[in-house]
């Protein structure tokens, strides 16, 4: 019985161990890299950093443009996270109920970006915003609006950034929310409806209280992913116009490969884990416990 239990244990970290390796190459040591990175002054040129301690640290939190790129990714974050959980969610039982029109406007429409790189999405949507010729523009035409500058002016560009992050999301959201959906036995809604529950009665009472384990995984998930947002930013607006959507890995960026200050880029880094980890701890104390497993 030992040597059979031994032989399973062996088996099972070997089969862990090239995942381990990867989490242990690119997340545990630039991490740990960073954090002591973040103790020194290094602009890259010089081949030895000068250790200052907590300088950078304490520059941090008296930088106001930190603070102001903190900001708006805040605010990127609730326009971004609690649109992209809704629609997905309507559009999952729509699915899951086999409505025709949604399915092929999720196949065709949202589904894309799952199979689409974010740079490739980003270019299509700078097309779409285009002030003179894209497409957002000639639709509001039609419907007797003023066009808008969107990328192009400080009030709209953060929100025609949230808009196509909603969309980009939606898709994945959708396939997590059907896998929770389709999870929930099928014998509750049944008996719901022997009992004369309506469809209302039955989402709201039963789907949605069971799906509650799905909808706190992508709260956390998305949360994170939002605060991380570089990529598109990069592409479409460099953070600008006047850094409206500068964004705190985009002023991390610019620190670090603008400035070449990579010991401040990594306090800044290691300033947002810290907060990552506090929202996350946050949402599951407070989200957590309403979270209802079967």
């Amino acid at each position: 019985m030992g040597t059979s239990r031994l032989r399973e244990s062996t088996v099972g970290y070997l089969l862990v161990l090239p995942a381990s390796l990867v989490l242990l190459v690119f997340v545990v040591i630039p991490i740990f890299y960073s954090a002591g990175l973040s103790t020194f002054s290094w602009d890259m040129m010089r081949p030895q950093p000068t250790f200052i301690g907590l300088e950078n640290y304490t520059n941090l939190l008296q930088s106001e443009g930190f603070y102001n790129s903190l900001g708006r990714t805040f605010l990127y974050a609730i326009l971004t996270v609690p649109a992209s959980m809704a629609v997905s969610l309507i559009f999952a039982f729509l699915l899951d109920k086999g409505v025709r029109w949604a399915m092929t406007m999720y196949r065709s429409f949202f589904f894309a970006p799952i199979v689409t790189s974010t740079v490739a999405i980003s270019v299509v949507w700078m097309f779409i915003y285009h002030p003179d010729y894209g497409t957002a523009n000639s639709i509001l035409k039609s419907i007797g609006i003023a066009p808008l500058r969107w990328l192009n002016a400080s009030d709209t560009a953060l929100i025609s950034l949230a808009i196509m992050a909603v969309w980009k999301h939606v898709g994945f959201c959708v396939v997590i929310y059907l896998a929770g959906i389709q999870a929930i036995p099928s014998d509750l809604e049944e008996a719901a409806k022997v009992d004369g529950a309506g469809l209302f009665r039955i989402l709201f009472q039963i789907k949605l209280p069971l799906l509650t384990p799905t909808v706190f995984f992508l709260l956390i998930y998305l949360t994170i992913e939002q605060l991380q947002t570089f990529t598109q930013i990069d592409v479409m607006t460099k953070g600008g116009p006047a850094e409206s959507t500068e964004l705190i890995v985009m002023h991390l960026w610019k620190y670090a490969f603008e400035r070449f200050q990579m010991g401040y880029a990594s306090s800044i880094a290691m300033v947002m884990l810290g907060i990552i980890l506090l929202l996350t701890w946050i949402q599951m104390w407070l989200v957590g416990r309403k979270v209802h497993y079967q």
